[in-house]
């Protein structure tokens, strides 16, 4: 037989260990303390004091060891909105927390931000000098996106990665955190402010231009002589996408009346949309209007209303000037400190045509001027682009432009209603007050040359210098060239200097044969 032995029984030992990290993954430690190891019913197999020196050295093993102790989260402050994509850049759109767990402090720290596709290039958030042991900073959330944010059509989620470069321990390191960015679909929007609307209104569409563009070319081709630019081209834009189909279609879902004046999740059409789905409700046909407008460089703004959406159109004309092309001033917009005169036109009324859409403009401002006990809140679009840049969707679906023909037709009856309602009042206004000259630009206005020049030259020979450059001006029209010429020599010889005659009388003399 033979005696067996169990050697399993108490074991016990206790120690201490104080070292210095060299680097990130070499330190040195010294280690020391008591221990104790017993067999049953035998003297101790190892008992006593110990002591040491020891060199640890780290690393990481495999692609997803972990390569640092530095906790990072992402809090959103809400979903990222498509449509605002180039204002994160500079506005965040949430936080990263950055917490320290190293044996040592964090230096020279940036964190930066990337979403692959979804971005353009690595956004950098922020950086501190220092982050000191199990000590936390916090670091706006700010992203470089591209144009592919544009194409959720449904909220979704997108992956992303926070990269923290920093010096730890004299060495250069970085780390890379994966997390996940949630995004609304592309038409979602609050009216926190209503100058974030501006930035569905957007000029770069390729799709849009080409068929802004034509309008206006067919416009401008056809332009009345003396009369408002500006407000042309809102009756050729107007007037064009009437003739396109373009109509009012009440959302049920999220209507504007209902929205616009809450914090809840609206959805608003780009332009584009709007142009080839022919419909949208008031605020996105107004963001089509002054999408085209801006688009061939007429400024606008924007007024909500609780029943409509009022489209302003800049006239690039100063206050002292609307009695000159206006009935009255009643129901314009006038800035006497900025020099400027804007009229309103109505997207309730948009597919009835410009006279329509014009009248009922006019009425909603005399209204807003007269309620009391609201705010409306007037945004110039330009100027919301500062802060809230265009967002620029396009599909490469191009829309057809109305048939010429009918284009000028309709804008041809708009501009004669505009004659027969206002400019005809100015007219009666110049020819009872006895100033010829200004007789004669309002009949200029009218297109009734004959007797702008009868008029013209009644003020001329009663030494009117204006006058006889406008009678000049009006043979130009006539093509009577040799007579203009004459006529701007005239002016010269009782006003050298004149800077009208004189670039008249070289655009003369050019055309004579």
């Amino acid at each position: 037989s033979s005696d067996s032995q169990n050697f399993a029984d108490l074991y016990y030992r206790g120690y201490g260990e104080i070292g210095f990290r060299l680097n990130p993954s070499l330190s040195i430690n010294a280690v020391g303390g008591y221990q104790s190891f017993l067999c049953s019913g035998s003297p101790a197999v190892l008992s006593g004091p110990f002591a040491g020196i020891s060199l640890r050295i780290t690393g990481s093993v495999g692609a997803n060891a972990k390569k640092s102790a530095i906790d990072i989260k992402v809090v959103q402050e809400s979903d990222v909105f498509p449509v605002f994509s180039t204002v994160y850049a500079n506005e965040p759109f949430g936080s990263i927390l950055i917490q320290n767990d190293e044996g040592a402090e964090l230096r020279d720290v940036h964190v930066s931000f990337r979403a692959g596709k979804y971005t353009t290039e690595l956004k950098e958030c922020g950086s501190v000098a220092r982050i000191n042991r199990h000590s936390s900073v916090e670091i706006p959330l700010y992203a470089n996106f591209s144009s592919d944010i544009l194409n959720f059509t449904e909220n979704g989620k997108i992956s992303a990665e926070i990269v923290v470069d920093y010096e730890f321990l004299g060495k250069k390191m970085s780390t890379v955190e994966p997390v996940i960015i949630s995004v609304y679909n592309r038409n979602a929007f609050i009216w926190s402010d209503a100058a974030s609307l501006a930035a569905f209104i957007s000029p770069d569409s390729q799709e849009l231009s080409a068929f802004a563009k034509e309008i206006i070319g067919i416009t401008r081709a056809n332009l009345y002589t003396g009369m408002n630019a500006n407000l042309q081209y809102a009756i050729g834009i107007i007037e064009g996408l009437k003739l396109a189909g373009i109509n009012y279609s009440g959302d049920t879902v999220t209507p504007f009346v209902d929205y616009y004046s809450t914090y809840d999740l609206d959805s608003i059409q780009y332009p584009l949309q709007t142009l080839q789905y022919l419909s949208g409700d008031y605020d996105d046909l107004g963001i089509l209007v002054c999408s085209c407008l801006q688009i061939v460089d007429v400024p606008t703004g924007y007024i909500a209303t609780p029943d409509d959406f009022l489209v302003l159109v800049k006239l690039n004309m100063s206050p002292s000037q609307v009695l000159n092309n206006f009935e009255s001033d009643e129901g314009l917009l006038l800035d006497k400190e900025a020099d400027e005169v804007y009229m309103a036109l109505s997207m309730k009324n948009l597919e009835k045509g410009f006279t329509k859409s014009f009248e009922a403009g006019r009425e909603a401002i005399v209204r807003c001027f007269e309620d009391e006990e609201n705010y409306y809140e007037f945004v110039d679009t330009v100027d919301a682009w500062t802060v809230y840049k265009p967002a620029t969707y396009s599909n490469g679906s191009f829309v057809d432009t109305p048939k010429q023909e009918e284009l000028l037709k309709n804008i041809n009856a708009a501009i004669n209603q505009y004659i027969s309602s206002d400019i005809n009042v100015v007219i009666d206004r110049a020819r009872t007050s006895g100033d010829a000259n200004r007789l004669g630009v309002a009949l200029i206005r009218a297109g009734r040359f004959t007797e702008a020049k009868s008029a013209f030259t009644k003020a001329a020979n009663a030494g009117s210098v204006s006058a006889m450059n406008n009678v000049a001006n009006i043979l130009m029209i006539e093509k009577n060239y040799t007579a203009a010429a004459a006529q701007y020599r005239k002016v010269l010889e009782k006003s050298p200097n004149n800077s009208i005659a004189i670039k008249g009388l070289e655009n003369a003399t050019s055309k004579i044969e």
